[in-house]
This record gives structure tokens, sequence and C-alpha cells, in this order.
């Protein structure tokens, strides 16, 4: 057996473990919204089960237009997909046989696909001591022998949200060098005060954004996504998919979510709250060790820095599962990324890991 590659794999995780026979299972593995989809979806989608006897629009003109008019941006500007795993390995294409930066840890899936269109992956290795954080001076030497760079905003499994002004000067740095920026934004709007650089796209053929609805609106089965970028890039982009790649209901669900604002504000604010709660409650435990997030989940490590599969398996046998890190360079298993759930869930966590606190 290995280590499960993805969160929300509970019994690949309790197979690895040696906790077949765990009690059923809190996963705090899963980065999804822990309140579920927005109410009233589940009753629209045997609504929509009528539109699967005909043929969807290949060009989802109307997903397009309602992005654009949302984003104040053309509705050239926007590429749905089936999901951010499809965009990704497209996006990726552009990247064959070049060279590009990537900042690690983050979401192994960047990697995967760039080395399977040739590139070559320099990567920028982010640290603990700074929370981190990067500065453009510090990639700036990185990204000037490569074609481009790519990262996560907010990061997965970090949960870190650079300096606006750092990240600013990359995209104009990228803009004037005519070195691609790709960001993964699949985690922005979990942000108090989210930022974003679409309005950047108009006059800068060299950004590319990349976003998911699996994450704010928990519907990973799904697959709703969509890239913002310069209008030859997507037409470039559009080209590596297949037609039809998107389904009606898909279709009809992501402009549904779109209009579903109250849901994402109050989301954020409930989420927020239970965020800081949690995280004040894991910092009187001396002997674990809990880092500060700008989105839904969080890393915790313990404090002598040792391999935390103890803890992973304690978690287990309680019936809580976390997101192991032995896949993300860096990170080497030497923490473990929680996400926040419902109040009840995350009081389960608190029990398990004061009693670990105390006993272990």
């Amino acid at each position: 057996m290995s280590w499960p590659e993805h969160g929300a794999m509970p019994r690949a995780l309790n197979q690895q473990l040696q906790q077949d026979h765990a009690p059923p299972v809190s996963d705090f593995s899963v980065n999804t919204n822990p309140y579920g989809p927005p109410p009233g979806l589940q009753q629209q989608l045997m609504e929509w089960t009528k539109t699967v006897f005909y043929y969807s629009d290949p060009n989802h003109q109307q997903v397009r237009q309602h992005l654009a008019e949302k984003l104040d941006i053309y509705q050239n500007n926007v590429l749905p997909g089936n999901g951010g795993a499809e965009l990704i390995f497209a996006a990726a294409r552009l990247f064959a046989n070049k060279k590009v930066v990537l900042m690690e840890p983050t979401f192994t899936e960047y990697k995967q696909a760039l080395q399977a269109n040739g590139a070559d992956v320099i990567s920028f290795q982010t640290t603990e001591q700074t929370n981190w954080q990067w500065t453009f001076e510090q990639i700036e030497p990185y990204i000037s022998k490569a074609d481009g760079i790519w990262l996560c905003h907010p990061n997965n499994p970090t949960g870190t949200a650079v300096w606006q002004e750092e990240l600013q000067q990359l995209i104009d740095y990228g803009q004037q060098q005519k070195k691609w920026v790709v960001i993964d934004e699949a985690f922005y709007d979990f942000q108090e005060e989210p930022v974003s650089y679409h309005h950047k796209l108009r006059d800068n053929r060299y950004l590319l954004l990349l976003r998911s609805m699996t994450k704010m609106y928990a519907v990973p089965g799904l697959r709703l996504g969509y890239i913002l970028a310069a209008e030859d890039v997507i037409h470039t982009l559009a080209s590596f998919l297949p037609p039809w790649n998107m389904n009606s209901i898909a279709e009809k669900a992501m402009l549904y979510l779109l209009e579903q604002e109250d849901f994402v504000k109050n989301t954020v604010q409930q989420i927020e709250k239970e965020k800081q709660r949690v995280i004040n409650e894991l910092q009187q435990l001396d002997r674990l060790k809990v880092f500060p997030s700008a989105v839904n989940f969080y890393l915790l490590r313990q404090q002598d820095k040792r391999d935390v599969k103890p803890l992973l398996t304690y978690m287990a046998k309680e019936g809580l599962h976390a997101r192991h890190t032995y896949h993300f360079p860096g990170l080497e298993g030497r923490y473990i990324r929680l996400a926040v759930k419902t109040e009840k869930e995350n009081n389960q966590l608190l029990c398990c890991l004061t009693r670990w606190n105390h006993t272990c």
C-alpha cells in the first residue's frame, strides 16, 4: 500500500494506517465547504435532468456571457471546463518543452500536468520560517531563466496568501518580460477580502487564472471550473479540449451557483469565525504547532517536528481523518492539513487533539 494521492480517500488512508476497522469518519482531509451546497441546488438538479436528452451548447455561450458580465471582462476571456483538473492539464500544454518555475509546496497535480507535457519544472521552495511567504525579489532570478511561473493563490496546502504588492509585481514583470504567470485561484473566494487579478486580462496576454467551483459550492462530483485569460490564449486552450466537454447539467449548475452571492458571503463569515476559534484552542496545546491561514484549511505539526504518522493513526482510531503531507515537497509528512468543518466536527477534533497532547 502507499499513501493516498488526495484527500477524501478514507478507505485508502485507513488501509495505509492499518485501521480497517476504524469507526465512521469525519473527514478533515476534505477542504470543500463544510456546510454543503447552496439550498435549493439538489431540487434544481432533479429539474435539470430533463436537459440530458438534448445536446448542450459546445461553446458554452451562456456561461461565458454570464461570467463576463459578472467579472466585467469579455466573454472571449472565459473558457469553462469539466472541473479544475481538466483545465490544469490544458493550461500545462502551454509549457510543452519549456521551463516553468513551480512554487512549492503546492498541489501535486500541477507538476504531474507540466511533466506530462515535457516541461522542465524548476522548484522554488517556500518554508515555514516565513510562513511560506515569498517576495518577488527572491523569485525573480528563477523566473528570469524560465518561460513562466505557476502558483496556487491562496496556496494549497499551506493556506498562504502572499502580500498583494509582491503578486502585483510578479504579474507586471510577466507582462513586461513576456513570461507566463499562471495562478490557480481555487480558494480565492474563501478569503475575507478576496483578491483576484482578472481585471488585468484586457491588456496582459501572459496572465492566466484558473478557477474551480468545487470547493466553495461543495460540488466535487459536478466538475465545474473555468479559465480566465487573453482572447488568443483562450482560443489556443479551447483547441486542447474536446467538444462538449461540459454536460448540460453542469452548465445549468454553473449559472445557478454564480448567483449565490449571499451563500458565499455567509460561508466565509461562518468559516472565518470557526477557524479563529479552532486555531485559538489549538494554540493552547504545547505539543502541537498550528499555522495561520487565509482560507478554509490550515497546517499543523508536532512541536518536535517528528513524523506525524502516529498522530494520523491516533486520529483514525477516533474516527477523524487529516490530510497527510508525504507527497508535498518541503513538508514530507511532518505536517497535517486540516479543513475547517462544522462546529460539532471541530469540537470532535479539538477533543481528540487535546487528548493526544496530554497522553501521547
